[in-house]
């Protein structure tokens, strides 16, 4: 009966928090973990304050919030240094082993007796920082086990146990302190932290892949920029920012005065660690409370921002009970409204408010503002309680005053931030500005939601599209019953992003409106169809998949296999329940009996949509095999499935279709799934393999421009110097769409400045070419023949100076703003003078000086019709004579080039020439290896 009771318990919770068949041995490992992590801290932390403030004393304590400050910046900028040279599991599992140490160290120092002031310090410092460092490394670990998908579902959960853990950690501290004394409970925290050790081993070694330990250790490595310079360019950013820092501030100002006013109520140690402990835990339970049974409604009610003035005008009334009488009941009131509303509704709100913001600057931002904005406001904080207390030597009550200015500077950046949430929102909706901005902006809660829904009903497909992109990233339950109607838009890919949305919504009764879309027309409608039935599903699953796998339709049996397979994609223990495999290879089997060519077709799109989505590795060399398939329609349909497998071993034949022009579109979307990390190595080595065609090598800087990431950048900046002339302007010109696409991409002028240097020294040395084959125009008494080939060659080299000055002008347009230099070439090359003169004074008061050095005499140049003497002289040029130049063009990579050099050289019929014409003999080109050898024989 007990374990009858244990199953119906463990099931409630799995359909509960949404945890799929095979996820929850490993969800229940993550939780345990952080869950040991937080109760651990939570014991040690009211052991470290109590200890500091009998020890060092409370006017002390605002040093120790400087100090603390102080040594987190140090530890974050070396950790990050740490993570580019070893492995996370490596610096965890040191991590895990230095605080165990010295857990047991300083429990054996208190039992000795020998705990000095600055050991208090030490000792103060030591628990924040393990506090920051090992949460930090708890959550980077939860991004290499779970995917994107499984972290939206399964991250709540693991937050609720480390909020559990504080709970349980406060406490254990406060029943415990009674019974043993500071240094036995540092032993006990000492062995959960060697439980959590064991725990985190195995989840490193279970179910973290060597692909992803590998993915994890490139993306350290490539990150470029300063997100400060993000934040500086950004309102949004800024206010966000500053309104961190202020809370960090007031939560500094309040701890002190709840630690003065305990601290001078509770003399006895054990009894002070105890209160802190209890209120500590108390604080957590109510935030708990708060954030399972008020936030959502809340933000429901009034919208995200009034919900930013909910903690700040607590912590006012809080101040202000505390200005008026300093007593225990007030300090502990004003610390329990810090604690609880900061972790569910004021983070809840300050979460959503960078949801506009792009997710690559997301994610390097919302990092540096949780540790640099966090603790350099934890610094100034330490900082005012320092000239507060021990300068002017001021009272509880004077420290209310100053939080009480603070809050209302705090209340004042959270409307800016509030406004600036409401623009960008409308930014990404393509939604022009209202007339009456100040009816919306106080009522800012209800215009998102209305204009949204007003977006769904009568927007374009674009901006429908980026609006269910959002309503599926945020899972906004106000946004979710008006998407339903979506499902019967009349575009397909309006009714795949409808359904990725319905995949989360709560209310589990619109399974029959999702049901008619198992027989859509469009295939990938109908699996996404299969996988929100399956999602919406709480009852009789197995049985409900197995009707739609025997369904007579092919088109919902098949969708429903290419659903399973998705579903069941990375989850042996779903695939082994299904028997996927076998069913897979019965699909498979039926493709010899079939005669119909249409139902022929279908089957085999059928299983290579199985395989790819299901990323059934077995069946890989099945689709390897289809990718050749004679049917263009199942070829195409390889070609994508293909590609969301993301097997690295698909990437090389899919590249093959890139030439072709009717696969080309398919081939491009399949390898767009691939990650940077996966993809660019072999980009990399094929487009340096002198193997690669030109024909497939001017397309793949192209599979670049979609991929938001610096390696992507880093890629295309190297491809711009490849000696094939036609890759170095395909990749100039991805480089200019990534640019204003993704414009927190760096692209320095450090990186460029080689670049633009070795494209304007081709260009000089063009130039002197051109000058020296001009002069031979003058040359008397030359038959026709050769001046026409001298001409021929000139005409080739003003078509390639154009051609490098374009170049040279893309390469400068990649240090500015998008649009601001290209169409100054255009200027540039005008007929009329004092347009040309214009642009010139123009660039010459734009460019920073290391360009303009080196540009403004190139385009000076440019600018005349026929280059003298005097001009050579003023550039500087290097003169070649007639032979040097004839051999230098002979050995670069132009083939037209070098085509016209030869027809000189015949025409001129001078035995000089021999050798370098025997030189091109071994050309690699067929039509210039023959052209010379032609003359070779005539000599």
């Amino acid at each position: 009966m007990f374990e009858a009771l244990l199953e119906k318990g463990k099931d409630f919770f799995l359909r509960m928090f949404d945890i799929r068949e095979g996820e929850f041995r490993c969800v229940w490992q993550m939780q345990l973990n952080i869950f040991l992590l937080i109760q651990c801290l939570w014991i040690i932390k009211p052991i470290a304050n109590a200890q500091f403030l009998l020890t060092a004393g409370i006017d002390k304590l605002p040093s120790v919030f400087l100090l603390v400050a102080l040594s987190a910046l140090a530890v974050a900028t070396s950790y990050s240094r740490l993570l580019n040279m070893l492995p996370l599991g490596t610096i965890m599992f040191r991590t895990y082993m230095t605080s165990i140490f010295f857990l047991v160290l300083f429990a054996i120092l208190l039992r000795i007796g020998f705990f000095k002031d600055w050991m208090s310090y030490l000792f103060y410092i030591g628990v924040a920082l393990f506090g920051l460092v090992t949460t930090s490394q708890f959550w980077l670990l939860g991004n290499l086990v779970f995917t994107s998908l499984e972290a939206k579902r399964l991250f709540g959960i693991l937050g609720a146990g480390a909020i559990a853990g504080g709970i349980s950690g406060g406490y254990v501290t406060s029943v415990l302190a009674p019974w043993m004394d500071n240094k036995n409970l540092l032993l006990v925290a000492a062995g959960l932290l060697v439980i959590s050790l064991i725990i985190n081993q195995h989840i490193w070694k279970t179910y973290v892949p060597a692909i992803s330990r590998a993915a994890q250790n490139k993306r350290t490595k490539t990150l470029h920029g300063h997100p400060l310079q993000h934040i500086r360019h950004s309102k949004h950013l800024t206010y966000l920012a500053l309104i961190i820092g202020i809370s960090v501030v007031v939560a500094k100002l309040v701890e002190f005065q709840f630690s003065a006013i305990a601290s001078g109520r509770i003399k006895d140690p054990d009894e002070l660690t105890a209160y802190f402990g209890f209120w500590f835990s108390t604080s957590n339970v109510v935030s708990l409370g708060i954030q399972l049974l008020i936030t959502q409604r809340l933000l429901a009610r009034i919208g995200v921002g009034r919900s930013l003035f909910i903690l700040p005008g607590a912590l006012f009334a809080g101040a202000a009970t505390i200005l008026y009488t300093p007593v225990l009941w007030a300090g502990t009131a004003i610390k329990l409204f810090d604690i609880s509303l900061k972790q569910s509704i004021n983070k809840a709100a300050t979460e959503l408010l960078i949801v506009p913001i792009p997710i690559a600057i997301k994610s390097q931002v919302k990092t540096f503002i949780d540790v640099f904005v966090d603790t350099t406001a934890t610094g100034i904080g330490g900082i005012m309680l320092i000239f507060l207390i021990n300068g002017f030597d001021l009272s509880v009550r004077a420290v209310s005053i100053m939080i009480l200015l603070l809050i209302c500077l705090w209340i004042y950046f959270a409307l800016r931030v509030r406004k600036e949430y409401v623009l960008a929102f409308e930014s990404k909706l393509g939604i022009g500005k209202v007339t009456q901005v100040k009816k919306d902006f106080l009522s800012s809660h209800t215009s998102e939601v209305e204009g949204a829904r007003h977006t769904l009903e009568n927007g374009s497909v674009k901006q429908i599209l980026s609006l269910l992109g959002q309503i599926e990233e945020s899972k906004d339950p106000r946004l979710m019953p008006n998407t339903i109607p979506l499902l019967k838009h009349e575009s397909p890919l309006v009714r795949q992003a409808t359904l990725r949305c319905l995949y989360y919504h709560s209310d589990h009764t619109i399974t029959s409106q999702i049901e008619p879309l198992l027989k859509d027309p469009d295939d990938e409608v109908r699996s996404r169809a299969f996988s929100s039935l399956l999602a919406q599903t709480r009852n009789n699953r197995v049985s409900m998949i197995k009707k739609y796998l025997q369904d007579p339709d092919p088109a919902i049996s098949g969708a429903a296999l290419v659903g399973l397979a998705t579903e069941a994609s990375g989850n042996p223990v779903m695939q082994q329940t299904f028997n996927l495999d076998q069913l897979v290879q019965d699909k498979i089997n039926q493709t010899a009996t079939i005669l119909d060519p249409d139902v022929l077709e279908v089957n085999k799109r059928t299983i290579a949509r199985t395989i790819g989505y299901g990323k059934l590795s077995s069946f890989y060399p099945v689709l390897l095999y289809y990718l050749k398939d004679s049917n263009p329609t199942v070829m195409e349909q390889a070609i994508v499935s293909a590609g969301k497998s993301q097997y690295a071993g698909f990437i090389k034949p899919l590249l093959e279709f890139l030439p072709i022009k009717s696969t080309r579109v398919a081939a491009k979307k399949a390898l767009a799934k691939y990650a940077p990390e996966s993809i660019l190595p072999i980009l990399t080595e094929i487009s340096y393999d002198k193997k690669t065609n030109t024909e497939l090598l001017i397309q793949i800087p192209s599979l670049a421009e979609s991929m938001d990431t610096q390696q992507a950048v880093d890629f295309l900046l190297g491809l711009v110097q490849h000696h094939d002339q036609v890759a170095n302007l395909e990749a100039l010109e991805s480089l200019h769409k990534v640019k204003a696409i993704f414009p927190h991409l760096t692209i320095s002028g450090k990186r460029v400045m080689p670049i633009l240097v070795k494209e304007t020294d081709l260009y000089r040395n063009t130039l002197a070419i051109k000058y020296v084959a001009h002069q031979g125009l003058k040359k008397q008494k030359e038959d026709t023949k050769i001046h026409q080939a001298r001409k021929e060659l000139i005409e080739l080299l003003d078509g390639k100076l154009e051609c490098i000055l374009e170049q040279i002008f893309l390469v400068l347009g990649l240090t500015y703003p998008p649009g601001s230099i290209m169409p100054l070439l255009k200027d540039i090359r005008s007929k009329d003078a004092q347009t040309r003169i214009n642009t010139v004074e123009l660039l010459d008061n734009i460019l920073d000086p290391v360009f303009k050095k080196i540009m403004i005499p190139i385009i000076e140049s440019a600018m005349l019709d026929q280059m003298t003497h005097q001009e050579i002289s003023r550039l500087e040029l290097d003169i070649p004579t007639e032979k040097s130049y004839f051999q230098s063009l002979l050995k670069g990579d132009d083939d037209q080039l070098k085509l016209a050099v030869l027809n000189l050289i015949e025409a001129l019929n001078h035995s000089d020439f021999d050798p370098i014409v025997a030189m091109a003999a071994q050309d690699d080109h067929s039509k210039v290896s023959s052209f010379a050898e032609k003359i070779l024989a005539k000599g």
